[in-house]
């Protein structure tokens, strides 16, 4: 009996193989689950969207599972129900760098009567970028598990 015939496409899966992780991931995305014994405490992980995540995570160090129930993810990748302990009321809430944005806007604004406005135009595509480009949270009004930067619906 010889050894079954093992095919090796060059930096690509076997057409045939599914990937299971996307090597080529924008932004990762993070899930924070809450500890099964440890009241109040959020176990985070990192995942690289909503399409990469599994039924189930390990607790570090053990051998127990925390599992998911992947059947509230919709195809495009948002939820609406909690994935760990399916309650329905996500909060929305983003963590935009407002200092940062405060500073642009400022110094923009501060030296456009010196710049014909030119220092105003230019601040504003940062502004933007910053604003537009900060995670979104979703957290369970049940469990409190968070879910950052996956896909959701109208940004808050």
């Amino acid at each position: 009996m010889g050894s079954p015939h093992i095919t090796l496409w060059p930096g690509k899966l076997r057409p045939d193989m599914a990937p299971s992780i996307n090597e080529n991931v924008i932004r990762w995305s993070e899930i924070r689950l809450p500890h099964p014994h440890k009241a109040g405490e959020l176990i985070p992980f990192k995942v690289d969207g909503p399409f990469a995540l599994r039924n189930y995570y390990r607790l570090e160090g053990t051998n127990e599972l925390i599992e998911l129930e992947l059947s509230h993810r919709h195809p495009d990748g948002t939820i609406d129900r909690c994935l760990h302990c399916g309650g329905s009321h996500l909060e929305k809430t983003t963590d935009r760098p407002w200092a940062a944005l405060a500073a642009l806007v400022v110094f923009g604004l501060g030296l456009a009567p010196f710049t014909f406005g030119l220092t105003a135009l230019a601040a504003a595509y940062p502004v933007w970028f910053l604003y537009s480009s900060s995670p979104v949270t979703q957290t369970c009004t049940t469990c409190k598990a968070e879910f950052v930067d996956f896909r959701y619906g109208p940004r808050p």
